[in-house]
């Protein structure tokens, strides 16, 4: 039996070396930190706050998966908290990247949008509790739809596709680091 092959790293910084891609996973990070906050001032907290999913979803992770490097993920948890005035309406953003073998199994996103160099999708979640079990959806980033006309994916192909691929354990590594990142916070205030 012959082992999976999996995607190559690909693109024009596909050979830089580990450090240089850091450095770009470091830039896309804060980047993406600045814009998402920007993005909340512009749209306005409850226009954000209905386009993120957390309306009906606890948590929304945004995902960015770079084809220069097949192994990161960069992520975005966005979540409501309650501000300092005590609205619970404030929404939290914590953005970071990772490396994970899981995402070596990750089918070949490039295979169907040869054109991108960057795949992104999005994992809306609820914990489960109180009885109920975990709800979560796939989404494809309402922006990017325009662009991933025209011939792929249908509808169809876009839930079939999804279904190949553990997204959830992903989404769940960021919230968790957010969590995480959170209680150290709160330890040292």
């Amino acid at each position: 039996m012959q082992g999976k092959q999996y995607a190559p790293d690909s693109g024009p910084y596909a050979h830089l070396s580990a450090d240089e891609k850091k450095k770009r996973l470091d830039a896309m990070v804060r980047i993406w930190q600045s814009a998402t906050e920007k993005r909340i001032e512009g749209e306005g907290y409850r226009a954000f706050i209905s386009a993120s999913g957390l309306d009906a979803y606890r948590y929304s992770v945004w995902m960015r998966f770079p084809e220069w490097d097949r192994t990161a993920v960069v992520g975005q948890v966005v979540t409501l908290q309650r501000s300092e005035s005590g609205a619970p309406e404030d929404p939290a953003l914590f953005s970071i990247w990772r490396r994970d073998q899981l995402l070596k199994s990750l089918p070949d996103w490039k295979r169907q949008l040869p054109n991108e160099n960057v795949f992104n999708i999005m994992v809306r979640i609820t914990p489960g509790g109180l009885g109920e079990g975990v709800k979560w959806a796939t989404v494809m980033p309402k922006e990017m739809i325009p662009r991933y006309k025209p011939g792929w994916p249908t509808q169809q192909e876009w839930v079939a596709w999804t279904r190949s691929f553990d997204w959830l354990s992903v989404a769940v590594m960021f919230v968790r680091a957010m969590l995480d990142d959170l209680k150290g916070q709160s330890a040292t205030s």
